[in-house]
C-alpha cells in the first residue's frame, strides 16, 4: 500500500496536457516588393557597367534595381517561385508530401536535463501493445499513465473448473532520460470467481523497473531496448497472487515500415524462491497498419513456455501472465494464444486500444487461458 501511494503521489500530478505544436507558416513578405501594392519589378532598370568602363565588345552589363530589396540570404530552395512566360509569379510545384514535410516532434524544453519526462519524442505516438499487458512490454522511452480493465474466462476442462477474473489497474511509466525509463507495469485490484474457489477480491502485486533504449535508429524507424521488472509477491492469496517475488529479464524491439508497424518481445520469468514458483520463458508478436489516419487495426499472437516446476501447489496450471502459482506439473508445457483489436489515437498524447483474446489450441489444455478482453488508455506526456 505505501509502495501504491507513493506511485500516485508521484505519477498523478503530473500534467499530461501537452498542447499540439502546430508550425504555422508565418507571412511572407514578397522580397521583391518595397511597400504593400507597390512592386519593386515594375519600377525602371538602371544600366551599370562593370570597373564603371563604358561598354565595350564582350563587357559585362549589370541590370540593377534601385528600389529592389534584397533578395534574403535565409531564403530556401523549396520557398523559391518560378515565373512563367507571361511574367506572372506562380509558386513552385511541390511533387511530394516530403517537400514541405513538418517534424512530427519538436524538441521540447528540458526539464532538469535532456529527455527526463519527454523521453524520445520520436517514438511517442507509435501504437501500443494490448494483450498480455503485465509482460509485454514495447521498447519506447517516454512517461505514460495507462488506466488498464482485463476481463478473462478460465476453461472450463481446466483445475480451475471454469470461471472468470476481472482486472482494474494502473501503470505508469517515467521517462528519466531520453534512453532510460522507470516503469511500474503491475498493480490494482482484481476479482475472481471460479467453481473450486471463493468468490475473492483483493490487491495484485506490485510491478517495477527499468527500461534501457539500447540501439535507436530514427532515420530508419527502429529502436530495440532491454530491461528487468521486479515482481513483489504482495497480493492477495485468493485471487492467485502474492505467491513468490520474481525478476523478469526481456529484451523488445520495434521496426516501422510506412503504415506498418512491428513489434517483439521476450521475457524469462524467475522466481526468487526456486521451488515457490514456477520459471518461464514468454513470447510476443505484434503487427498493426494505419488503415485509417490514426487508426490501427492489430494483430498479436502470444507464446509461454514452463521450464521448471514449483512444489507449492499440486496443478498442472501454473497462472500464465497473471500469476505465478508454483504448480508441480507444469515444467514442459506450452500455451499459446492470440489477440486482435485496434490501437486508436484519440487525439495528440491520448490513445485507446481494445483487444479480444482467443486460445490457439483446446482451451482444456490451454492452462487458465479460454477468452480475455483487453483495454486501456494511455496518455502520454
Amino acid at each position: 500500500m505505501q509502495t501504491r501511494a507513493f506511485l500516485s503521489v508521484l505519477i498523478i500530478p503530473l500534467v499530461f496536457t501537452g498542447t499540439a505544436l502546430s508550425q504555422v507558416r508565418p507571412y511572407e513578405r514578397n522580397p521583391w516588393t518595397d511597400t504593400v501594392g507597390k512592386d519593386s519589378r515594375s519600377q525602371p532598370l538602371e544600366l551599370s557597367y562593370a570597373n564603371n568602363q563604358e561598354p565595350d565588345r564582350g563587357a559585362d552589363i549589370i541590370m540593377t534595381n534601385p528600389n529592389a530589396r534584397e533578395e534574403p540570404q535565409d531564403m530556401r530552395d523549396d520557398d523559391m517561385r518560378d515565373m512563367d512566360d507571361s511574367g506572372a509569379w506562380e509558386e513552385a510545384d511541390v511533387g511530394d508530401e516530403e517537400a514541405y514535410e513538418e517534424t512530427d516532434h519538436s524538441d521540447p524544453e528540458p526539464i532538469l536535463w535532456k529527455g527526463f519526462l519527454y523521453g524520445d519524442q520520436h517514438f511517442r505516438d507509435k501504437p501500443r501493445p494490448i494483450g498480455s499487458p503485465l509482460y509485454f512490454e514495447d521498447p519506447f522511452i517516454n512517461s505514460d499513465i495507462r488506466p488498464l480493465f482485463i476481463w478473462h474466462k478460465f476453461p472450463g476442462g481446466s483445475a480451475l473448473r471454469g470461471g472468470q477474473l476481472t482486472v482494474g489497474a494502473l501503470q505508469a511509466r517515467i521517462a528519466l532520460t531520453e534512453r532510460l525509463q522507470f516503469m511500474a507495469t503491475c498493480d490494482g485490484y482484481s476479482h475472481l470467481e471460479s467453481p473450486i474457489l471463493d468468490d475473492d477480491s483483493g490487491w495484485n502485486d506490485i510491478a517495477v523497473g527499468l527500461k534501457y533504449a539500447m540501439y535507436v535508429d530514427h532515420e530508419n524507424d527502429f529502436i530495440v531496448s532491454t530491461g528487468v521488472k521486479w515482481r513483489l509477491s504482495n497480493g492477495h492469496a485468493q485471487t492467485l497472487h502474492g505467491n513468490v517475488d520474481e525478476l523478469t529479464p526481456f529484451l523488445t524491439a520495434y521496426k516501422g515500415h510506412g503504415k506498418w508497424n512491428f513489434m517483439a518481445n521476450l521475457a524469462y520469468r524467475l522466481p526468487m524462491e526456486w521451488r515457490e514458483g514456477n520459471s518461464s520463458l514468454n513470447w510476443d508478436l505484434h503487427i498493426d497498419y494505419e488503415l485509417f489516419e490514426n487508426f490501427f487495426p492489430l494483430l498479436e499472437i502470444h507464446g509461454f513456455h514452463y521450464l521448471t516446476n514449483g512444489n507449492r501447489l499440486p496443478l498442472d496450471i501454473g497462472g500464465l501472465d497473471y500469476a505465478n502459482i508454483g504448480s508441480n506439473d507444469v515444467a514442459g508445457q506450452s500455451v499459446f494464444w492470440g489477440t486482435v483489436g485496434f490501437r486508436w489515437n484519440l487525439m495528440d498524447h491520448v490513445s485507446w486500444g481494445v483487444g479480444y483474446g482467443f486460445p490457439l489450441q483446446n482451451p482444456d489444455n490451454n492452462d487458465i487461458y479460454d477468452q480475455r478482453v483487453t483495454s486501456n488508455l494511455i496518455l502520454t506526456f
